[in-house]
């Protein structure tokens, strides 16, 4: 019973902890985090699979292959003390074995439910943050290893853009909109009602009403209506729509958009966030292809703040491009492509969570530089694993999968012993 109860906890922790990242050391401005302690965990647990029962071969092989580049850029970077290349480098490396776990539970269908709303309710948890933050209680946030102590207290018509979690407001609400393609696999495949897609959009617009991070918000809405697209069966979308049509229009009329019709609608500030994204995007394309094999995390923050006085690339790709190089920005970018379309099969597709969680972070990542959230990393990792394994799979249906060091693999999640 104790084993059984174990099994179907775990799952759910796991989840949970990917994005309710807290500070182990909350004093510390660069503190580590639980996903590092965590990737530490997993990695004893994959040797130790690897020793005894084996593992299955094609999403590590994968996973390791995409962690050379992080590895030996690292090398370098602890060589000529760039500290943030290596700190980047270590996080990704640690997140190899997240990778891995998460795969291995997803693809056990008595544990993926358990994952899947441990990562709901750790999105409701950094909601929770952000509203004690609201209220003023940022500092308790920070003492409690809830907020980075280095957060950027930024501000906007009139009020402070919270920054949650994650030390930037439009990070901490990037990681809240996860609970949105969780909430679509919940009502879809019927492990919840319909509440679950309305709390899950209303908590969502909370975190935009604290943060004024609009991008989230927007890719969500596009993550929804391609899943609505690709559903055969039309009971569950029409019900979905009516409650919608009900409950959203009466409230942008009495209330307005979360974050205020002023920040939707101001065109200057529009435009100005614009061509400073385009600007900064265009200037770290033009870095990439003149340095193909990256020049790390800290040159690439001099060149941008140097060229175009913007420190961030405001694309995730770009990102990896500047640091590590285009090989693995691109790589990352067709693998998580290739996952993401497979959202247009429906919710009866063995891999929709995995391809709605793809394409709720390839709409994020054309925002944002997220690969530098250690959220962000995990998930990735978990998504190249699984990108790698469907495409190797249709190519060869049918066929033995392979093991390595080891003659069965249970199909369920084994935590260490």
């Amino acid at each position: 019973m104790a084993s059984r109860y174990a099994q179907s906890l775990l799952p759910w922790l796991f989840g949970f902890f990917v994005v309710f990242n807290l500070y182990l050391f909350p004093s510390l401005e660069q503190s580590p985090r639980v996903t590092d302690a965590l990737g530490v965990v997993f990695g004893l647990w994959l040797f130790w699979l690897l020793t005894t029962v084996g593992v299955r071969a094609t999403p590590l092989i994968a996973l390791l292959i995409f962690g050379v580049i992080p590895l030996l850029w690292g090398m370098y970077a602890f060589s000529a003390g760039d500290a943030l290349s290596v700190t980047l480098s270590v996080r990704w490396l640690l997140a190899i074995p997240w990778g891995y776990a998460l795969f291995a539970i997803a693809r056990n269908s008595e544990q993926r439910l358990g994952l899947v709303w441990g990562l709901w309710w750790g999105c409701v948890a950094n909601v929770v943050v952000l509203v004690l933050q609201f209220y003023g209680f940022e500092q308790l946030t920070q003492n409690l290893g809830l907020a980075a102590q280095d957060s950027l207290l930024l501000q906007g018509y009139g009020m402070v853009r919270n920054p949650g979690m994650h030390g930037h407001p439009n990070a901490s609400t990037a990681v809240v909109s996860l609970i949105v393609p969780a909430s679509l696999y919940l009502y879809y495949s019927r492990k919840a009602h319909i509440w679950v897609m309305l709390a899950g959009l209303g908590l969502l617009c909370v975190s935009v009403q604290f943060t004024l991070t609009r991008s989230p918000l927007l890719v969500s809405l596009v993550t929804v209506l391609v899943v609505f697209a690709a559903q055969r069966k039309l009971n569950r979308s029409l019900s979905l729509i009516a409650l919608l049509l009900l409950t959203v229009p009466p409230i942008l009329y009495w209330v307005g958009p979360p974050g205020g019709w002023e920040r939707w609608l101001d065109y200057a500030n529009i435009e100005s966030s614009l061509g400073a994204r385009s600007l900064s995007n265009f200037e770290a394309l033009r870095i990439s292809l003149e340095s193909p094999l990256g020049i790390g995390y800290e040159a690439a923050e001099q060149a941008l703040w140097q060229d175009v006085a913007i420190g961030a690339t405001h694309n995730a790709f770009l990102q990896i491009g500047v640091v590590y190089g285009l090989i693995l920005a691109g790589a990352i970018a067709l693998t998580m492509f290739a996952l993401a379309s497979r959202t247009l099969a429906g919710i009866q597709d063995p891999w929709s969570l995995e391809a709605m969680v793809a394409l709720q972070l390839f709409g994020l990542f054309f925002f944002e530089e997220h690969l530098n959230n250690p959220v962000f990393i995990v998930l990735t990792n978990w998504l190249i694993a699984a990108s790698v394994v469907q495409i190797v799979d249709y190519f060869r249906v049918g066929k033995t999968q392979t093991v390595i060091a080891g003659q069965h693999m249970s199909q369920h999640f084994q935590a260490p012993r």
